[in-house]
């Protein structure tokens, strides 16, 4: 364990309720609980005045979050997702569905504020914010090869950042998977570890052909060329 050298002077504060000092403290019962309940609080108190709300592929791209669920059984996301469910429903935290997947689940804070964005929603909203039965959710497939491109990356190139985040959500959504995982191979292969290098790859590919000479694409997924059209330039 890495000894912390202390605060130092003019750090800031971060304003939390009383109760996650006691009665929360108390019977919060998994470090997986504790630390989303804390970080979606610091979080959300930072963003005050914006948004009352966090998207829960926000947190599972939190550098925070995922270094420091790290080690827990099924990795850091599967923690992640854990944590967030037992706040909800312990009562701590709210859930509002603002679209499909995980990026349209906002996450507010149990408190006066929280409920009443909750209750300014529309009903379809409101039901899955109150934990009703909702239908399934469309575009698992792609849902999981988004958790596995952030878990490729981080094993084969580096820590992830949130902005980072969104360009490998959309490639997951925009490749077949079994193309991103061979171009992640190989970037190892020739030692070029950089999402740079990767989406390259993936490019070409798409522009030229893989294999059989033919463009490919995601079945029933974003279309390759819009991803390029969006992220090609910053590549």
């Amino acid at each position: 364990m890495a000894k912390y050298p202390g605060f130092v002077r003019g750090t800031r504060y971060t304003c939390l309720p009383n109760d996650v000092f006691g009665t929360l403290l108390q019977d919060i019962e998994t470090l997986a609980e504790l630390k989303c309940t804390l970080r979606v609080l610091a979080l959300l108190h930072q963003r005050r005045g914006q948004s009352p709300g966090l998207s829960l592929d926000e947190l599972l791209a939190d550098r925070v979050l995922r270094q420091g669920l790290g080690d827990q059984p099924g990795g850091p996301l599967a923690a992640i997702r854990q944590g967030v469910a037992a706040a909800v429903e312990r009562g701590t935290l709210l859930e509002h569905r603002s679209g499909e997947g995980e990026g349209g689940l906002l996450l507010l804070v149990n408190d006066e504020q929280g409920r009443r964005a909750r209750n300014q929603m529309p009903e379809s909203a409101r039901r899955a914010a109150s934990g009703e039965t909702v239908a399934p959710q469309q575009g698992a497939e792609v849902e999981g090869a988004r958790d596995n491109i952030f878990a490729l990356y981080e094993e084969n190139i580096g820590l992830l950042t949130p902005l980072l985040a969104e360009e490998l959500k959309e490639a997951a959504s925009a490749y077949p998977w079994p193309w991103i995982q061979e171009a992640f191979r190989e970037a190892v292969v020739h030692n070029r570890r950089s999402w740079r290098y990767v989406a390259r790859v993936l490019e070409r590919w798409t522009t030229e052909g893989k294999g059989h000479g033919k463009p490919g694409r995601h079945p029933e997924a974003a279309d390759p060329k819009e991803y390029l059209r969006r992220y090609g330039r910053s590549l």
